[in-house]
């Protein structure tokens, strides 16, 4: 398992590094540097997220007798930090939500997108 998620691990952080520049690029290119740190902050959410996401899977993988608690717990986590996050956002204003938002997708969509191409190579 240490092996599959080394090799997604860094197929994903490429994808995310020209994701970055990209989206940094547009919001600059249009007059709205100040929506990036937002936008990295979603990105942050996601990856935390997705981290999650695999460090339970890994976990049980080793131990089938705690699963269901576990999925239950990483998936409670998981929308904790969404929602404070984007509730974060919301407070600061409607754009920068927006743009948070758009992080956190972009990035997720991203690493589930790697995850499943990688996998139907397979």
């Amino acid at each position: 398992m240490k092996d599959i998620l080394s090799a997604y691990r860094k197929r994903l952080a490429k994808s995310l590094a020209v994701l970055v520049i990209v989206a940094v690029a547009l919001l600059l290119a249009r007059g709205e540097g100040h929506l990036a740190f937002a936008f990295l902050l979603g990105l942050v959410a996601a990856l935390v997220f997705v981290w999650n996401m695999a460090f339970r899977l890994w976990n049980l993988s080793t131990d089938v007798k705690t699963a269901h608690r576990q999925m239950l717990w990483g998936m409670f986590l998981r929308l904790a930090v969404l929602a404070l996050v984007l509730l974060a956002a919301a407070l600061a204003s409607s754009e920068v939500m927006l743009a948070a938002a758009a992080g956190f997708a972009l990035t997720y969509f991203v690493a589930l997108g790697q995850l499943i191409l990688w996998n139907a190579g397979k």
